[in-house]
């Protein structure tokens, strides 16, 4: 294929490799250039082969994952696809230069074709776990790239007046009183619809509501 994606993978451990190796292998339009087990291997190995996206977990020995990312995002994109939601390593990746920052438990199988895809195309994708971390102009700009033009709705929360959503579900529901489908919701933030679903259950949940209708009605009479 033309729009072929070289993938170089970068993990210290050996079981995670192999799996994330056997996945990718079933992806038709992905390549496997390398795959190793520390980051300084990672550097070399990008600068020699040049591939067009490196997977790099954060704690690896040698050269950890955020020092990596730093000397290969100068090559080709970066994600950190990682277990560690630490939010010092979240903003560190993103300032260092990685596209995007993954937590293993959110990635679902049927997500990361568009999860390599949306990269490549100069996205920026962050778990949502992971998200609130980010550095507010990192924040800012995912916002800007992924969200919908819209006017200003009272729909836009209130700093105390949330019913203690966290910050992806006051944007979800943000987007669900402006009459968004889960499948625009999912395009907007760049996750899978069964994640947005999620989302809106744990929402439905906080606001006390059994129906999107009520969520609705509820979220836009607060004051």
């Amino acid at each position: 294929m033309n729009d072929q994606i070289r993938v170089l993978i970068a993990d210290d451990n050996s079981i995670v490799r192999m799996g994330l190796e056997h996945l990718l292998s079933t992806v038709d339009f992905v390549q496997i250039i390398g795959s190793v087990e520390n980051g300084a291997l990672a550097v070399e190995v990008a600068n020699a082969q040049k591939p067009d996206l490196c997977l790099l977990d954060v704690r690896m020995p040698v050269m950890n994952g955020i020092e990596a990312a730093h000397e290969i995002s100068q090559v080709c994109k970066v994600l950190m696809l990682t277990h560690s939601e630490d939010a010092e390593n979240v903003t560190a990746a993103m300032a260092g230069g990685a596209s995007g920052y993954v937590i293993y438990d959110e990635l679902e199988t049927e997500y990361l074709q568009h999860t390599l895809r949306s990269v490549m195309a100069g996205a920026m994708i962050v778990s949502p776990s992971a998200s609130s971390a980010l550095l507010p102009q990192h924040s800012e700009q995912n916002s800007n790239r992924s969200l919908p033009s819209r006017p200003e709705t009272t729909g836009n929360p209130t700093a105390n007046d949330n019913f203690g959503l966290s910050k992806r579900e006051v944007e979800v529901m943000g987007l669900v009183a402006d009459g968004l489908s889960n499948r625009q919701i999912a395009d907007a933030f760049f996750l899978s619809e069964k994640t947005v679903k999620n989302h809106i259950n744990r929402i439905f949940s906080k606001m006390d509501v059994s129906s999107r209708a009520e969520a609705v009605s509820v979220w836009l009479k607060r004051t």
